[in-house]
């Protein structure tokens, strides 16, 4: 059976991995390959989070591959102590970090809850983020658009507020998810 000290550091590394900016093929040596994975990323008012679901290495690799492509991460700071169920092989963690837009240098702070369940070789076999601080703030929904830029319908854009300096990125507020 793992024990509970097992899950901390192993599920302590990852976040530490991730927290570093660890390269996306060196985040997926902290999975199973001998087990179905999974990852779902979704604000926690989704009413389906299960749609988000993406199933398999390859979906793993495009998920952290999306993030580094397109994203920054600033440091990211657990909020509390981890709870560990050795019984489940299940992790809970609460942390926060703030993204930056690699094209604009928007930036906005994203809090979530981990979940992370191991197999019996401590390797990550399913990885749930909940984004707790606001759909609009779920990486996965981020859109990095200039809210002061008006479409004229023939292709051209102009300056809605012309001197107005940019602010945090927008993002879709609707009542979807990730996948939508």
């Amino acid at each position: 059976m793992v024990s509970e000290v097992q899950l901390r550091e192993a599920s302590e590394a990852f976040f530490d991995a991730f927290a570093s900016d660890t390269p996306p093929i060196k985040l997926l040596s902290y999975f199973s390959t001998t087990s179905p994975v999974t990852i779902q990323h979704t604000p926690a008012e989704c009413p389906i989070p299960q749609a988000s679901r993406l199933v398999g290495p390859n979906a793993l690799r495009s998920y952290f591959d999306l993030l580094s492509t397109h994203f920054l991460r600033g440091p990211v700071h657990a909020r509390e102590p981890p709870q560990v169920d050795p019984i489940a092989r299940r992790v809970t963690l609460t942390a926060s970090t703030t993204w930056t837009w690699r094209k604009s240098g928007r930036t906005w702070t994203e809090d979530f809850i981990w979940t992370l369940d191991y197999d019996e070789g401590l390797k990550i076999v399913s990885f749930v983020i909940r984004t707790v601080s606001g759909p609009g703030t779920c990486v996965m929904r981020a859109v990095d658009a200039d809210p002061l830029m008006r479409s004229h319908g023939n292709g051209t854009m102009r300056k809605a507020f012309v001197g107005v300096p940019p602010r945090t990125p927008t993002f879709s507020h609707r009542s979807r998810c990730a996948s939508n």
